[in-house]
């Protein structure tokens, strides 16, 4: 039986993602893979609507993955873990509001390459207080810090065979961070 496509990785997107994050990402890779624009052959593209006319539509996509989980043998990458640099680390992201950080494969994750789900940490003014911590009394959302951490879900496209050394600049949707910088590791075994 021939192995299905994987949509999610096609459309860059985590397993779990919503449907609004689903139509940005198709949105995204429409402009660059259109048959007009990108001078390559319609099969991208035609992949692309494909994931997307799937991923989007909510019974399409339970039948999809359940395909997918009869389909596949080995079960989801096992990333090793995302880190932030060291407090010392010179590596500064280029524009502020720019996040950095560093991903650290095993060999066999850095070939297979595949889709990287991340979960970014941020600090957001609280929205019970509007960020003042509380005007009489301490807000109790935030303990009267005037802010939250929240977290930020990205996808990362990681390609296979991704040198040592690789950096990522992976722009997102929200005003609080304008792009996260990240450096691909491999860890030897």
């Amino acid at each position: 039986m021939e192995k299905p496509k994987d949509y999610y990785r096609i459309l860059g997107v985590a397993r779990d993602a919503t449907t609004a994050t689903i139509k940005r990402a198709y949105r995204r890779l429409a402009k660059e893979l259109h048959p007009d624009r990108a001078g390559r052959g319609p099969e991208a593209f035609q992949d692309l609507q494909a994931a997307y006319e799937t991923l989007a539509d909510a019974e399409r996509r339970r039948r999809y993955d359940e395909m997918l989980a009869h389909a596949s043998h080995f079960g989801p990458l096992a990333w090793s873990f995302v880190r932030r640099p060291a407090a010392g680390d010179l590596r500064r992201p280029i524009r502020p509001g720019s996040l950095s950080g560093e991903i650290l494969l095993t060999p066999q994750e850095a070939r297979a390459g595949g889709v990287l789900p991340l979960d970014v940490p941020l600090t957001a003014a609280c929205p019970s207080c509007e960020g003042t911590g509380g005007y009489v009394f301490d807000c109790e959302r935030c303990a009267g810090e005037g802010t939250i951490e929240r977290r930020l879900p990205v996808p990362v496209r990681i390609p296979a065979g991704v040198p040592e050394g690789t950096v990522f600049q992976v722009s997102v949707d929200d005003p609080a961070v304008l792009s996260i910088l990240l450096t691909v590791h491999i860890r030897q075994l």
